[in-house]
């Protein structure tokens, strides 16, 4: 298997903006571009049919015969969320969650991260609940309400 550290060519200067990085891009036939920073230290190994990347952040493999061509840019990548605005909805409280004013009988459910139904609630007429997350304690579930839904982990 062959290593190529892609840190190492950080070297190469780029004058850039503050929202601009040095990437790795991978463009496969089908599908959207996929980019990956340089400062989080992206490695490529490929085996006789794979290219294999990973980084800080994921490993990722692709079929080599799906790539159309692989490119070291300089592209804009997000740095952060800039703000976000909290729905006051919805809040944590004792252990719980807790939905106020929300849309009246509509169902919550939660879900754990592989996408089985993990729990179900009904608001009430007034669109209220306390929803207990007691027993979903160590790992990350998803709350779906309608168009609201978040990620959370009940500890």
């Amino acid at each position: 298997m062959r290593k190529i550290l892609l840190s190492m060519l950080i070297l190469f200067s780029v004058a850039t903006m503050a929202t601009e990085q040095n990437v790795v891009a991978i463009y496969p036939l089908q599908g959207d571009v996929a980019l990956f920073a340089f400062a989080d230290q992206p490695e490529l190994t490929y085996t006789a049919t794979d290219l294999v990347l990973t980084t800080t952040q994921t490993s990722v493999q692709y079929p080599i015969s799906q790539l159309k061509k692989i490119q070291f840019e300089t592209a804009d990548m997000p740095e952060g969320i800039d703000e976000v605005e909290a729905d006051q909805r919805f809040s944590f409280r004792d252990g719980s969650i807790v939905i106020e004013g929300g849309e009246p009988n509509s169902l919550v459910n939660i879900y754990s991260v592989s996408g089985a139904l993990t729990a179900q609630y009904r608001l009430d007429g007034n669109g209220d609940a306390v929803i207990p997350t007691q027993g979903l304690s160590g790992q990350a579930y998803i709350f779906a309400n309608g168009s609201i839904t978040f990620k959370f982990i009940a500890q």
